[in-house]
């Protein structure tokens, strides 16, 4: 029986991309066979509802900074200790608008969606590529074997506002961050738990 995973990720997010590549890779000893069923979310309103806040209110920055100078370090450090290619067009503060790109990832299902997020996480984390140029995502989506059209779709404010929904039915899972897998209603957080979550569905599937 294939196990089905539920991935919640932000294509801004570095740890989804490393989560991402470990999947591709497949060297976290999963043995079973599984499903990897995207979710994609806004981070923006899942950290607004933490605090409290209406999903969609000005983003505030709340790390400190030496929480921040941590956060970066990591980020290169774990870059280096998946194998996953790290160079970026962009620095912080500044911020990529992956929100396009989420719109369509919402439109996607099975392999077009898997090959669609693949290809958006290399081109905004180590591909250098504007994942917001309309130019850019239907090359994309093309490649991955979607619809063109999506694209012009996709600005639909109605897909705006769904995506948005979905994100704060998935906060009351309990889902806080990305990348989320969630099995078995369990849920797994952080590309590093990808070892725990292959462990869980190995003895399962053993058993």
């Amino acid at each position: 029986m294939t196990a089905k995973i539920e991935t919640y990720y932000d294509f801004r997010s570095p740890y989804a991309y490393f989560a991402n590549h470990r999947i591709r890779k497949g060297d976290f000893g999963l043995a079973s066979i599984v499903e990897w069923v995207g979710r994609p979310i806004f981070i923006d309103v899942i950290l607004n509802l933490q605090v409290g806040g209406a999903p969609w209110a000005t983003y505030v920055d709340t790390l400190i900074p030496p929480k921040r100078a941590y956060l970066m370090a990591d980020i290169r450090r774990m870059a280096e200790f998946y194998g996953a290619s790290y160079k970026p067009s962009w620095k912080w503060p500044s911020r990529p608008n992956q929100v396009p790109a989420l719109c369509i990832a919402s439109l996607l299902t099975g392999k077009i969606e898997e090959a669609f997020r693949t290809a958006i996480f290399d081109g905004l984390w180590h591909e250098q590529k504007d994942i917001a140029d309309p130019a850019v995502l239907r090359d994309i989506l093309v490649r991955a074997g979607g619809d063109p059209a999506l694209v012009v779709q996709a600005e639909d404010p109605r897909v705006h506002a769904d995506l948005t929904q979905r994100t704060v039915e998935a906060y009351a899972k309990g889902v806080f961050g990305a990348p989320t897998f969630i099995w078995n209603d369990e849920i797994f957080f952080g590309a590093d738990r990808l070892d725990v979550l292959a462990w869980k569905v190995n003895r399962a599937s053993a058993g």
